[in-house]
């Protein structure tokens, strides 16, 4: 379900490769170099442990010495160099690769599959309107679809009529309703009326409610960055790309002399460091919040719903009611026969409506149980409080006389 929403909105409305264009590598290296000499001690790692040191001793100590506050230069090069330089070069690698690095399918199906409430959550934003009519509707269709099984009760004496038309009352209830929420697809004229899907009448409306929420649970720059690091169709590709862009870190910050790309496992370790720390330094530096802005995906994905026609339009919302549409055609055909098969049962006499003495004598006798149960109560906790009471008095009297 959720991959036939996914198929025929995000695919066709979001092309990634123009919209990752948005970002500016020069801004992002404005919002993420304040965390650059953290990045570095993450890859320094701690000083207690010499096995999880991925860089050599030498440049371990170098760093060190720019990471020093006190070291006004060390500091400039650390950011301003070799900082802004890896992230520039960072943010062009993502945008030249995005396709590589990006599944947008993926991204929402997984989500979905994991939170399988986002689809029920997602349907009760967009598609509120439509659900109020299922359940109206019944009301309103049961009346009409009621006056002609009285009909036919008139003159056919069989009792099972009352259970058969129930039955048919409630499945044609609920399929009706279903039809008139998603058809006709096109407006169509009838006389003087114009039919068409309550669903589709609302298109902008629904694209509003669905472009928000979608960007606001599903696709967005955290969940985005958590599919390209974990998702284990990107993430190879990813780790590849995220190392190749420290070797030339490194061979830039030793002007060529030397480079960590000879070192794998020293080259792992330092990739595995950072990338597990991705996200917390994202947060740190509110760079999710610069992405959400500049990408506008909830902007450019309303946009594109508004401009479908009718028949793809139909199918960002109707595929969450087709998987359940039998079921919801059978549960009011399931409730109609229960109501048919008590009118039955009534009209035959199997079953009898309580008098009004009846009901007057059962509420009677129930005031009087409830009234010999407090009594009960009371002379039960009396009885049992007894012997507490007269044990309390004895300890006081105890205590009376040793102060004497």
């Amino acid at each position: 379900m959720s991959e036939a929403m996914v198929n025929v909105t995000i695919n066709e409305l979001i092309s990634m490769e123009k919209t990752i264009q948005k970002l500016d590598p020069d801004e992002v290296a404005d919002i993420l170099v304040p965390q650059v000499p953290e990045m570095v001690e993450d890859i320094l790692g701690d000083d207690s442990d010499e096995s999880e040191k991925p860089m050599p001793v030498y440049l371990q100590n170098l760093a060190k010495s720019m990471l020093d506050e006190d070291n006004a230069a060390g500091q400039w090069i650390i950011k301003k160099w070799l900082g802004r330089s890896f992230l520039t070069e960072f943010t062009r690698a993502m945008q030249r690769d995005i396709t590589n690095l990006f599944n947008v399918r993926n991204c929402v199906v997984v989500q979905m599959m994991k939170d399988r409430s986002l689809l029920g959550k997602l349907f009760e934003k967009t598609g509120h309107t439509e659900l109020d009519f299922l359940v109206d509707s019944g009301l309103w269709f049961g009346f009409l679809l009621g006056c002609i099984q009285l009909i036919v009760a008139l003159y056919c004496s069989n009792p099972w009529t009352l259970s058969i038309g129930g039955l048919i009352v409630g499945l044609a209830t609920n399929w009706l309703a279903l039809k008139w929420i998603f058809e006709p697809v096109e407006p169509t004229k009838v006389g003087p009326f114009v039919l068409q899907g309550l669903f589709l009448r609302r298109q902008p409306e629904v694209s509003k409610d669905f472009s928000e929420f979608f960007t606001k649970k599903i696709l967005n720059s955290r969940e985005m960055w958590n599919s390209i690091i974990n998702d284990p169709d990107t993430s190879p590709k990813f780790r590849q790309m995220f190392s190749q862009q420290l070797v030339d870190l490194s061979s830039r910050a030793t002007g060529g002399t030397n480079t960590i790309k000879e070192d794998k496992e020293e080259l792992g370790r330092a990739v595995s460091k950072l990338i597990s720390r991705l996200q917390y330094h994202f947060e740190k530096a509110s760079f999710h919040d610069y992405v959400d802005k500049k990408l506008g995906i909830e902007k450019t994905l309303r946009t594109g719903l508004e401009r479908l026609s009718f028949k793809e339009f139909e199918q960002v919302l109707h595929p969450i009611f087709e998987e359940d549409e039998l079921t919801l055609i059978l549960a009011g055909g399931f409730l109609g026969f229960s109501a048919g098969f008590i009118q039955q049962l009534l009209s035959t006499g199997v079953w009898s409506l309580p008098t009004w003495s009846s009901l007057f004598a059962v509420t009677t006798y129930t005031a009087i149980f409830m009234q010999n149960v407090k009594k009960v109560a009371l002379v039960g906790g009396i009885v049992l409080g007894i012997p507490a009471l007269i044990k309390m008095l004895k300890k006081k009297k105890l205590k009376l006389s040793l102060q004497r």
